[in-house]
């Protein structure tokens, strides 16, 4: 399995690399983004169809063609606001997302003509459609006012925060964590998730000195954004942990050899992405 894991993970991260520079080439508006909006426009059906069928193994009413309808009407609603000049509008667009997809979930479950778990499916979708649909925005709208390599490095820092966890837990983990939701997770591991999140930070900071200011990471920015974006990191994988245990699955698929699914690949980027681009704006000159 670690074997399969290391293999995965550097194919992974190759990739990923490419796909950042020829983003780099690319732009959306001023900026980059061009790229990665259309590798979001694949990724997030895929990952909101992962995410409906574990909510139907939680016995909630998740049909996978609707939330993935509503998925996709939060991320074009997200992608169209960064594409307004006008701050107000691109906020307003922005929030019609999320009620647009509320209004076309309950509308979908309610066409059915069953009314048995309808608002809960309604709101399980939502829910759903916001963390695979409307979170990968803030990434897009770091890519734009930041570029493509430092908003690459903050993804890579979030990853690191994963790795770390594991092979620190690997190593020294002997107390459980969080037994009854994720029984491999060490306080130890979460240490080093934090301590490998910090130093990640720190380099990408020291990395990015000299850039132009709106892609230059301060140092403290660095190392406290490292350290939150390993803890936020967490948090999005003890998330779909969540959902995964109440539904009575490993994995949220098997799309990725060694991994799972597409969602335990992006639980926690997707979850990190609005802590990162606010050390973005905090954090850099721009």
């Amino acid at each position: 399995m670690l074997r399969q894991r290391l293999i995965t993970g550097s194919i992974l991260i190759g990739s990923f690399l490419g796909l950042v520079w020829l983003d780099d080439q690319c732009t959306i508006r001023d900026g980059g983004g061009m790229v990665f909006a259309a590798l979001f426009a694949i990724l997030i059906p895929l990952a909101a169809a992962e995410a409906a069928r574990l909510g139907r193994d939680c016995g909630i009413r998740t049909p996978t063609g609707l939330t993935v309808i509503v998925a996709l009407t939060m991320f074009l609603a997200g992608v169209t606001s960064l594409l307004v000049s006008d701050p107000t509008l691109a906020a307003g667009l922005a929030m019609l997302g999320p009620a647009a997809g509320f209004a076309i979930a309950s509308i979908g479950l309610a066409a059915t003509r069953r009314i048995e778990g309808a608002f809960m499916g309604a709101a399980t979708i939502a829910g759903i459609a916001i963390w695979t649909g409307l979170l990968p925005v803030f990434w897009l709208s770091a890519f734009r006012d930041h570029g493509a390599w430092l908003v690459a490095g903050l993804v890579l820092v979030v990853k690191s925060g994963d790795i770390g966890a594991y092979f620190t837990g690997m190593a020294v983990g002997r107390h459980k964590l969080i037994p009854w939701l994720s029984p491999k997770k060490t306080i130890e591991g979460g240490i080093g998730a934090l301590l490998f999140g910090g130093l990640a930070g720190a380099g990408l900071a020291a990395l990015t000195a000299g850039q132009p200011e709106n892609m230059s990471l301060s140092m403290t920015a660095g190392v406290v954004g490292g350290v939150s974006l390993a803890f936020v990191g967490g948090l999005g994988d003890l998330l779909e942990s969540l959902l995964k245990r109440a539904a009575g699955a490993k994995d949220s698929g098997s799309i990725v050899p060694g991994m799972g699914g597409i969602l335990d690949v992006l639980d926690s980027p997707l979850v990190a992405g609005p802590v990162a681009w606010l050390i973005l704006r905090l954090g850099t000159g721009g």
